[in-house]
């Protein structure tokens, strides 16, 4: 029997309702803590699926609160923003009103993070996400884990067993997004 997709649990609505968990001891505050006391300029490191761009979202949210136009990107829906002047041109208006956000900024090559270091120079806030160390000292490193995947099933009303987690992240080499999808594609098997 065929299931609706409006009552699966790991629909992509739901999942977009999940908010980023920060690791113990951790907190929003924190984080914002580290971004000024390294000139307003900062990187959100962590592997693929750990979370940098639900933290991204929710940063963007949380400077606009706090009254500052807000730039972002994510490079991976915006390829051309990779090209030799397309970077300096979104950037150009970027003052000290504006908190600019480059999701996936690893993509970037040499003369790309040159082109956004310049640019953003006048914004009051500069943060990026990469896989591994950048240009922008990391002010957040993400990770995931099998007891994170088992938090995140549980917070969407279907928990995952421990040892089922570990299995699943595993196969997913590491990535709760993946993971989640697979849950996704799964679902109806899984329930009687």
């Amino acid at each position: 029997m065929d299931r609706p997709a409006h009552s699966n649990p790991f629909r992509t609505a739901r999942l977009h309702a999940l908010r980023f968990r920060y690791p113990d001891g951790d907190s929003e505050n924190a984080l914002l803590r580290r971004l000024a006391a390294a000139g307003g300029r900062g990187a959100i490191v962590g592997p693929h699926g750990s979370g940098k761009t639900t933290l991204c979202l929710e940063l963007a949210a949380r400077f606009r609160r706090d009254g500052l136009r807000v730039r972002a990107v994510r490079l991976g829906d915006s390829p051309e923003l990779c090209g030799p002047r397309s970077l300096s041109a979104w950037l150009q208006d970027a003052g000290p009103d504006t908190a600019v956000i480059v999701d996936g900024a690893g993509r970037l090559g040499p003369l790309g993070w040159w082109r956004l270091w310049r640019g953003s120079r006048g914004a009051a806030r500069v943060l990026v996400t990469a896989h591994r160390r950048c240009a922008f000292p990391a002010v957040l490193r993400t990770e995931t884990s099998a007891p994170l995947l088992a938090e995140l099933c549980a917070r969407l009303g279907e928990p995952l067993a421990p040892e089922a987690s570990a299995r699943l992240l595993a196969e997913c080499g590491g990535d709760v997004r993946a993971a989640l999808r697979h849950l996704y594609d799964g679902w109806a098997a899984l329930r009687p």
